[in-house]
């Protein structure tokens, strides 16, 4: 009796579950189904049963793990993008020179400028400008925030920047030529500044640091890039070496070297002094024009000389010096001048050629 009832029991819950949802119908078959009893031939399905229960724990935490990646990496994004966009505001726009800005540029190789397509690092740039408002600030007391200041800013800026440019085309036109600078090279030069100042390195170290705010490091590159134009300059000039073989021609061949001055010299006054020059004991030899002079014998004409550096006109140039009598405390000579015009020409075109390109708003002198 009481098995016909639990019969009947059964099948009346089957037909009611048939007809409820899924969910619902499991739960109501469930109530029915038999305890699992643990045996050898259920012990993997028990295992299974129980891997699966922990797994809806796992999963939820493998998601939160990877949207944090996902999260961590877009924050990573936007601050880049943002850091990026801000730093091109403050040196393209602002134009700010602060320490934070030119360390940022000495490590990041952004460009100031392109010429002939070569990049020009704002670091250069920014090593030479800042030389120029801490010495004007810190010497001079000079404020940039007035008119007057502001114009005389724009000024160095202009100025710095186009020797920068210079520079960094001087670099690339050494590369295709073969031409370098070297330690020695820098060396020499610093040691020539030295004794012409009477000075020792850490002189000149605390000289750099209270008159520019710079380093020995940044005083050798600002050295190297002015021996690397000078080279480059006397490199490519053929004309100017044209010139110079052709005095010398004339003065080997017996004419006066007064009269070769006042034709050919580049120098105004030679035009009518005939070069002729006196120089006395104690006076400076920036050129070596003295010293050269003097190792002649009376009347003896030098070899060409390349001048240390730019002259009183701003040019570089090929020296030929005649000795024409010396004493203990007197030395007179004479001095043909030719000078060098190849770079200059060839960097004044890129500029009217449009290869010239800036990345910031400079006034022109």
């Amino acid at each position: 009796m009481n098995g016909k009832v639990k019969d009947k029991a059964d099948a009346a819950r089957d037909k009611l579950a048939d007809k409820l949802p899924d969910k619902l119908s499991n739960k109501v078959r469930k109530k029915k189904a038999a305890p699992l009893k643990i045996t050898n031939d259920t012990i993997a399905e028990h295992r299974e049963q129980i891997l699966a229960g922990g797994r809806k724990f796992k999963y939820p935490l493998q998601y939160s793990k990877h949207k944090i990646l996902i999260n961590a990496v877009a924050v990573a994004v936007v601050a880049v993008v943002f850091f990026s966009v801000w730093l091109w505001v403050m040196l393209y726009r602002v134009q700010a020179t602060s320490d934070f800005f030119y360390n940022t540029t000495r490590i990041l190789p952004l460009p100031v400028a392109r010429v002939d397509g070569e990049w020009v690092r704002y670091s250069d740039y920014l090593r030479r400008i800042r030389a120029d408002i801490f010495y004007y600030e810190n010497q001079e007391s000079k404020n940039f925030q007035t008119e007057d200041g502001q114009r005389e800013l724009d000024y160095n800026k202009r100025r710095e920047l186009t020797a920068t440019i210079r520079a960094a085309y001087a670099t690339k036109i050494a590369r295709e030529n073969n031409v370098s600078v070297s330690t020695a090279e820098i060396d020499a030069k610093i040691k020539a500044q030295r004794e012409a100042d009477n000075s020792d390195e850490a002189t000149l170290i605390r000289m750099l640091r209270a008159y520019y705010n710079w380093t020995l490091d940044e005083y050798r590159q600002t050295i190297r890039d002015q021996l690397l134009e000078q080279k480059v300059a006397f490199a490519i000039d053929n004309p100017a070496k044209e010139r110079v073989a052709k005095v010398e021609e004339r003065l080997r061949s017996g004419e006066d070297f007064a009269e070769i001055a006042k034709e050919v010299s580049d120098d105004p006054i030679a035009k009518e002094t005939g070069g002729i020059m006196i120089a006395r004991e104690g006076d400076s030899d920036g050129m070596g024009l003295i010293a050269a002079a003097r190792s002649l014998d009376e009347g003896q004409f030098s070899g060409p000389i390349a001048s240390l550096g730019r002259n009183v006109d701003g040019n570089y140039c090929y020296f030929i010096v005649k000795l024409e009598s010396k004493t203990d405390s007197e030395t007179r000579y004479s001095v043909i001048t030719i000078n060098l015009a190849q770079f200059d020409k060839d960097f004044a075109r890129l500029g009217e050629q449009g290869k010239i390109r800036e990345f910031i708003r400079v006034p022109e002198l």
